[in-house]
C-alpha cells in the first residue's frame, strides 16, 4: 500500500520539480533574456535547491507517515508569517485553535495603539494646559527642575534620534514613556544629552528601578554641600500620594494636602485619562547635608514627602487599523477584550477609541484588584466557572 502511494507522490514531486527548474529557466533566460553570469551562480542554485525542497514537500504530504511532518511545517510557516505581522506565537498548536477562538484579550499598548508616546498635556505651575505651553510662560525655576528630572531620572539607553528618512518622525529608542518625556523636553527648546554628559551614571548616588509594585523610578544625586537631591516620576495617582508638596506659578513650593489632591485628581488627572492619557507625576525631594545621609533601604520613608513638580498627559494614538479589524471579529461573533495596566479611565477611552466598548451597550471596566476577588475563593484557587462567567 506504502509503495503504491509512493509511486504517484514520487511521479508528481518530480513533475512539480521539471516545471519550477523549466518556468525559471524560460522565463529568466529566455523571455528576460538574462545570461548566465558567474557572480549569480550563488543566486542561481539557491532558487534550484528552493524547488528541491518543494518537490521533496510534495512527495512527503502524498505518504501518509508524512503528514505529521506536512502538518508541523505547515504550522512553522504560518508561526513565521504571524511573527512578520508582530503577532508572536509560542505554541505552534495556537495557529490551529484560533481558528475556533470565540474570545481575544488583547494587550493595549503597543498592540492596539502605536507605542510612539508623546506629551500632549502638562498641569506646571497650578495651570493645566492643553497643549504643550511655549517654555517663556512658565518660571524659568521650574522648567530646569523639569528639565533635569527627565534628563537625569531615566534609563540613559532612552533616547530620541534622528529619522532615518529626511522628513520623517524622529526615532524613539528605549523605553517609549521616557522617550516620550524626553520629546517634552525638546519641545521646551532645551536638551537633555548635555545634562546626561555632565552627570553620568557613574555619578548617580542611588536608583530606584520601576517594579510593577512602586509604580515609580528615583534617581537620587549627590549635592556639592553634601545634600543629596531625589527626582522621581511614576504613575500619577501613586506619586501625587507621596507628595507633600507642589511648585505653584512661581515656582515656589506650598503645601499640597489630601483636598488639593483630591481636587487635582478631580480636575486634571479624570479629565487627562478620560481623553486617553497615560498620565505620569514628576517630583523631587531634597535632603539637607545637616540632617545626615538618610537610610536609602527604608523606601516608605525615602520616596515620601516628594514635591510635585508636574503632571503630564500621555498620548498613545490608536493603530488605525485596529477599529476595523475588532468590528471584523465582533460581526464573526468574537468578543474582543482589552487587559492593560493602565488607569481605568484611560483604558476605557481607548477602549471607546478602538471600537471595543460600543456608545449604548452594557460593558464591564474592571481592575486587577478587584477581577481576582471575583474569580478566586478564600484560598485563593481560580473558580474556573466564576472565570468563565467574566469572560
Amino acid at each position: 500500500m506504502l509503495l503504491c502511494l509512493f509511486q504517484p507522490g514520487l511521479f508528481m514531486s518530480a513533475l512539480t520539480v521539471i516545471i519550477l527548474i523549466l518556468y525559471f529557466v524560460i522565463n529568466t533566460f529566455a523571455i528576460q533574456g538574462l545570461s548566465w553570469v558567474a557572480e549569480c551562480t550563488p543566486i542561481y542554485i539557491q532558487y534550484f535547491v528552493k524547488f528541491f525542497i518543494i518537490g521533496v514537500t510534495v512527495l512527503v504530504v502524498a505518504v501518509p507517515e508524512g503528514l505529521p511532518l506536512a502538518v508541523t511545517i505547515s504550522l512553522a510557516y504560518s508561526v513565521k508569517k504571524m511573527m512578520k505581522d508582530n503577532n508572536l506565537v509560542r505554541h505552534l498548536d495556537a495557529c490551529e485553535t484560533m481558528g475556533n477562538a470565540t474570545a481575544i484579550c488583547s494587550d493595549k499598548t503597543g498592540t492596539l495603539t502605536m507605542n510612539r508616546m508623546t506629551v500632549v498635556q502638562a498641569y506646571i505651575g497650578d495651570t493645566h494646559y492643553k497643549n504643550i505651553p511655549e517654555p517663556d510662560v512658565i518660571n524659568p525655576g521650574t522648567v530646569d527642575s523639569l528639565i533635569n528630572s527627565i534628563s537625569v531620572n531615566s534609563a540613559y539607553t532612552t533616547k530620541i534620534l534622528p529619522p532615518e528618512k529626511e522628513g520623517g518622525l524622529p526615532r524613539h529608542v528605549g523605553n517609549k514613556t521616557e522617550c516620550a518625556l524626553l520629546g517634552l523636553v525638546l519641545n521646551l527648546k532645551r536638551d537633555y544629552q548635555p545634562i546626561r554628559d555632565e552627570i553620568p551614571e557613574e555619578k548617580m548616588y542611588k536608583v530606584y528601578t520601576f517594579n510593577s509594585s512602586r509604580k515609580s523610578m528615583s534617581t537620587v544625586l549627590q549635592n556639592p554641600d553634601g545634600g543629596f537631591r531625589m527626582y522621581s516620576k511614576g504613575a500619577s495617582e501613586i506619586v501625587l500620594r507621596k507628595c507633600s508638596r507642589i511648585l505653584d506659578a512661581q515656582g515656589q513650593p506650598r503645601v499640597f494636602k489630601a483636598k488639593d489632591r483630591e481636587e487635582m485628581v478631580r480636575k486634571v488627572i479624570e479629565p487627562m485619562a478620560c481623553d486617553g492619557l497615560r498620565t505620569i507625576c514628576v517630583a523631587y525631594r531634597d535632603f539637607p547635608a545637616e540632617a545626615g545621609e538618610p537610610k536609602w533601604d527604608n523606601e516608605n520613608d525615602i520616596l515620601n514627602e516628594l514635591t510635585c513638580i508636574a503632571v503630564v498627559g500621555i498620548e498613545d494614538p490608536v493603530r488605525p487599523e485596529v477599529p476595523e479589524a475588532i468590528s471584523k471579529c465582533q460581526r464573526a461573533g468574537i468578543t474582543v477584550r482589552m487587559v492593560t495596566g493602565d488607569n481605568i479611565n484611560t483604558a476605557r477611552a481607548i477602549a471607546t477609541k478602538c471600537g471595543i466598548l460600543l456608545p449604548g451597550e452594557d460593558f464591564m471596566c474592571l481592575e486587577g484588584k478587584e477581577f481576582n476577588r471575583l474569580i478566586r475563593n478564600d484560598k485563593g484557587e481560580v473558580r474556573r466557572k466564576q472565570t468563565h462567567h467574566l469572560l
